[in-house]
């Protein structure tokens, strides 16, 4: 690859530290966030993004209510045992080929172990799902770099890369239309490229040491993934982006009621000298007793009182305050508010009901921009040199084409009454509103494994009573021999 050496110290926009379009990045109640200034989202990300990337980095590390997004990110979108693959390779008649599917699926469970998939050998694929989804949505973004030829059995492996390897000062005009926007190569038509990438953590010492150093990776041997919002982003923003000042105004909030509450419990006095009194020495000073003991008792001095001093501080909003706070960040982070704050107050099964149903759709469209940006990019580059290795027995590279029939499905969810949902599908069938295979798919299963599971099943039970029959039939000869006997 390319290297490209920058000479020239990194410069930062003049408006980075004073003025910013994002709520995330300011903490100033002026509002003036809601002032249009007619920037594309490039030029606000070019401003703007490393202000709100350390804000949530640094929320995902304090703020119990980041942090538990973050584990609902991964919980949701990879689940347990990250999402299923089939493949669906047909033959020239249509059916199923069932012994070049095994063989891929085998293959592809293989490539995803521990060791095999990773150019680290930490981590196994069910663990790049989970890094993946957390650093998009912690970061907005992150880089996994597509090794071909890398030296294990199918010669291929990913590459984790923190999006900070992508210098959003990083902006230059080429020939031919050709621009780099924040480390981003583009077309004319938006389309990316290539990727300029630092060679080193821009947080590491060693960057700060000799020059600045870029490597251009072309486009189809990287994975840019972000979720875009709006038409023409080039670059990821952070997913609670939207709720972070929120956050910011309820930890200031709640710190103030703290430490009011804590000088509230806090029984304080002071000394005061009493006017029609005069001092004994008044060239002495009195012995003041500065601290007590629970149930003590003190000596005021000659011409002193002693005065209790009663900061209350009743704090009486202090729970609608917060409640009505996390509700808005919830909205912010286009989740359930009773599963994120952990309050199940008030809640009755029919409004949690609707509020899960609302929120699976959200983690439904997460998965499927996943599915799309990172599994079936590693899918189609792991197929391509699989097949060019030799790993997968008996089939071809020349027929890449057919067997590039990869399916990925994500997690699905139960009920806690899944008994109402049974007999709500079964009467969708009866009355021919929802198909068996409808039930399945919204079940997380696959309507072809689903039938042929079952088929096994009863092919076993047939076997069995078969057996018991003969030797039913056995046991009958042998009592009838007993008896001529």
């Amino acid at each position: 690859m390319a290297e490209q050496v920058e000479n020239k110290p990194l410069k930062r926009s003049p408006n980075s530290q004073t003025q910013y379009r994002f709520a995330a990045s300011t903490s100033s109640t002026a509002g003036n966030r809601l002032i249009g200034y007619g920037l594309s989202i490039d030029e606000e990300l070019k401003r703007d993004l490393n202000v709100i990337k350390s804000q949530s980095r640094k929320a995902g590390n304090d703020d119990g209510y980041v942090v538990k997004f973050l584990n609902m990110c991964e919980t949701h979108i990879v689940g347990p045992e990250g999402f299923s693959f089939q493949s669906k390779v047909l033959l020239r008649d249509g059916s199923p080929d069932k012994r070049t599917n095994q063989i891929i699926e085998q293959g592809w469970k293989a490539w995803g172990k521990k060791g095999v998939c990773d150019v680290t050998g930490r981590y196994s694929w069910q663990d790049i799902e989970t890094l993946f989804i957390r650093s998009v949505a912690e970061a907005g973004e992150v880089l996994v770099r597509l090794v071909e030829g890398f030296d294990n059995a199918f010669g291929f492996a990913v590459q984790l890369l923190d999006s900070d390897h992508l210098d959003t000062s990083y902006n230059r005009e080429l020939s031919n239309g050709v621009r780099i926007k924040m480390g981003v190569e583009i077309d004319g038509w938006g389309r990316h490229l290539a990727y300029h990438v630092l060679t080193n953590h821009p947080g590491e010492r060693s960057y700060y040491y000799g020059n600045t150093h870029y490597e251009r990776i072309p486009a189809d041997e990287i994975i840019l993934g972000y979720l875009p919002f709006r038409i023409g982003q080039n670059r990821g923003v952070p997913w609670a982006h939207a709720s972070l000042l929120e956050m910011s105004h309820l930890y200031g909030y709640r710190e103030a009621e703290m430490v009011g509450a804590r000088g509230s419990a806090s029984k304080m006095f002071a000394y005061e000298p009493d006017p029609d009194i005069e001092p004994e020495d008044p060239d002495k000073e009195p012995d003041f007793v500065e601290e007590l003991e629970p149930g003590g008792g003190v000596v005021v001095p000659y011409g002193y009182t002693l005065k209790e001093l009663d900061w209350s501080h009743p704090g009486g909003n202090f729970g609608a305050f917060m409640k009505e706070g996390k509700r808005g960040l919830a909205s912010g982070l286009d989740v359930n508010y009773n599963t994120l704050a952990n309050d199940l107050e008030g809640v009755n099964f029919s409004s949690l009901r609707h509020a899960t149903l609302d929120d699976r759709d959200g983690w439904k469209k997460k998965q499927r921009w996943c599915r799309q940006t990172l599994h079936e990019r590693v899918y189609q580059a792991w197929l391509k040199m699989a097949l060019l290795v030799g790993a997968l027995p008996g089939l071809r590279f020349s027929d890449y084409d057919r067997l590039n029939q990869g399916l990925f499905h994500g997690r699905r969810w139960s009920w806690v009454e899944p008994l109402k949902d049974e007999k709500a599908n079964t009467e969708a069938i009866n009355n021919m509103t929802k198909s068996p295979y409808e039930v399945m798919r919204e079940a997380g299963r696959d309507p072809d494994e689903v039938i042929k599971e079952i088929l096994d099943f009863e092919e076993k039970v047939s076997k069995v009573r078969e057996l018991r029959k003969a030797a039913e039939q056995a046991g009958e000869v042998v009592s009838d021999a007993e008896e001529e006997t």
